[in-house]
């Protein structure tokens, strides 16, 4: 039998804690939840709000998998080499509503169809500039 995966979590390093916390808030509905406590290391740990866990204990037991994770670091932390996650992505539904809260940022965007597989890309970055992309059905996507 093959081993079957499902994405835990991504885990992003940001010198922008703040703006970063916000920008997954407004546009992606990820909010702020239990996070164990790291020797030293700010942070947070965000969910969706139907899998956010209430304490700790509902982490370990329940395992409500937070989606981001971050690491508060310095600004001038030096860098890990060329070694970079390209993107992550999530899949929705809803996409008039997401793109609004884009435009709403004024977060730059585009739409990627993806006739064979049902389904259209919003690729955008984040504050820190990482690549997102948020995956909708083929038919949430606006006429020209």
């Amino acid at each position: 039998m093959g081993l079957s995966l499902t994405l835990d979590h991504i885990n992003i390093r940001t010198a922008n804690l703040g703006a970063m916390l916000g920008f997954y808030d407004r546009v992606m509905d990820l909010k702020p939840g239990p996070r164990p406590h790291f020797d030293g290391a700010g942070g947070a740990w965000l969910y969706a709000e139907e899998k956010m866990a209430e304490t700790l204990d509902a982490v370990k037991n329940e395992y409500q998998a937070a989606q981001v994770h971050f690491i508060e670091v310095g600004a001038t932390e030096p860098g890990q080499g060329n070694s970079q996650i390209e993107h992550f992505a999530f899949t929705a539904e809803g996409m008039n509503i997401f793109l609004n809260r884009l435009e709403g940022e004024n977060c730059a965007y585009n739409l990627a169809n993806m006739p064979d597989v049902g389904m259209v890309q919003v690729n955008f970055r984040d504050p820190d500039g990482n690549h997102i992309h948020v995956d909708f059905p083929l038919d949430e996507k606006q006429a020209p």
